[in-house]
């Protein structure tokens, strides 16, 4: 077969990570099994201090072989992935090698504060590269520039914009319809400077006006902001909220609670990377989330400890919907492979395929249920 003649039966799937849930929520929405990898780890007389050895099992050569990775241990994973990547390429010698990570590792440190520091982004692009990778794919990355940190790999970064609109499209004219609201009242209302774009583009399409929020980080104490105000009217209004990735969620928080203070009546937030951990010497997660002023959230399945705490955490329960967004990536390695684009992509398929609810909040059925 000739190289430029290569379809979706040449790839093989392998996880990057033990047990790891989205390959394997991935790998059954495309239809196909996980290959297998053997994970070693070897025992350390300090704690943390093992080493890895993944063994593939079987033969690549001259295949195509996509990697998925939804991390976790970001640091421990990413030695991992690059041995992996290292195994496939030198060792098994795939023809080549494309790494599916929906959330991007240190993809927050992609640039300088002032100090002597690493911008860790560009690092672990480099790595990546110097273990043979031929491309990546990413969702949602919290800063353009990190696909110039590829220099020899192939950077293909996905944006949730269309899943974003059509799911917006179903779901705030339920919740303005419980509310007595118009669609004159329906703001997009940005984090910060940093999400203006990817916020604006979703709003120009539903047709809705924006508020923008101002916050400024400290910077010496971190996940600590500033809060400056709001731009914009959004008394007697339905606000709704996107970002990349939620880490301790207090600029969330912070921003619901401005945006109530000044008059809105509801705040809906769309988060795609859900980490959601506990602050040592604050209240956890869940309980900031119950007693804060958004009213629902939304997160993609990115991240599957935080997927697996909400469907054992009744609080979370309460305010949690969980889209599953293996569909759209599907799609996007099978166009990937056979050099479609994802414009074209896009063109060809309905955003409802791209994506399927995993769970609904019950501030969610409720509204439906008083409809």
């Amino acid at each position: 077969m000739s190289r430029l003649q290569r379809s979706v039966e040449d790839v093989l799937l392998f996880p990057g990570a033990h047990e790891d849930r989205f390959a394997m929520q991935l790998a059954e929405t495309m239809g196909v099994k996980l290959s297998p990898v053997k994970f070693e780890r070897f025992l350390s007389a300090v704690p943390g201090g093992e080493e890895t050895k993944p063994e593939v099992l079987v033969n690549v050569h001259d295949r195509i072989a996509v990697i998925v990775w939804s991390v976790t241990y970001t640091n421990d994973e990413l030695v991992q992935v690059c041995q992996l990547v290292d195994a496939l390429k030198s060792a098994g010698e795939a023809h080549k090698v494309v790494l599916v990570v929906p959330s991007y590792p240190y993809s927050r440190q992609d640039k300088r504060h002032g100090r002597r520091e690493s911008i860790t982004a560009q690092l672990t692009a480099r790595l990546l590269e110097a273990s043979g990778l031929d491309s990546i794919i990413y969702v949602d990355i919290h800063a353009d520039q990190i696909e110039g940190f590829f220099r020899d790999a192939r950077a293909r970064g996905l944006w949730m914009d269309e899943i974003y609109m059509h799911f917006l499209s179903q779901r705030l004219p339920e919740i303005a319809a419980y509310l007595d609201l118009t669609e004159a009242n329906i703001r997009d209302m940005p984090l910060d400077e940093g999400s203006v774009n990817p916020n604006y583009r979703v709003a120009r399409k539903l047709g809705h006006s924006m508020a923008i929020h101002i916050k400024k980080r400290n910077w010496d104490s971190r996940h600590s902001v500033h809060i400056l105000g709001i731009a914009g009217d959004v008394v007697e209004c339905l606000i709704y909220s996107r970002d990349d990735i939620l880490a301790s969620g207090d600029s969330i928080f912070t921003a619901a609670a401005e945006a109530k203070k000044r008059g809105a009546k509801y705040v809906l937030a769309l988060v795609t990377h859900a980490l959601g951990f506990d602050k040592p010497g604050h209240k956890a997660f869940a309980e900031k989330l119950r007693d804060s002023a958004v009213d629902e959230l939304v997160v993609s399945n990115s991240q599957y400890s935080f997927v697996d705490r909400v469907m054992t955490d009744i609080e979370l329960q309460q305010k949690v919907s969980i889209i599953d967004i293996t569909p759209y990536l599907a799609e996007v390695i099978e166009r990937h492979i056979v050099g479609d684009t994802v414009r074209e992509m896009m063109a060809e398929v309905k955003p409802e395929d791209l994506y399927r609810v995993l769970f609904e909040s019950e501030q969610a059925r409720k509204i439906r249920a008083n409809l």
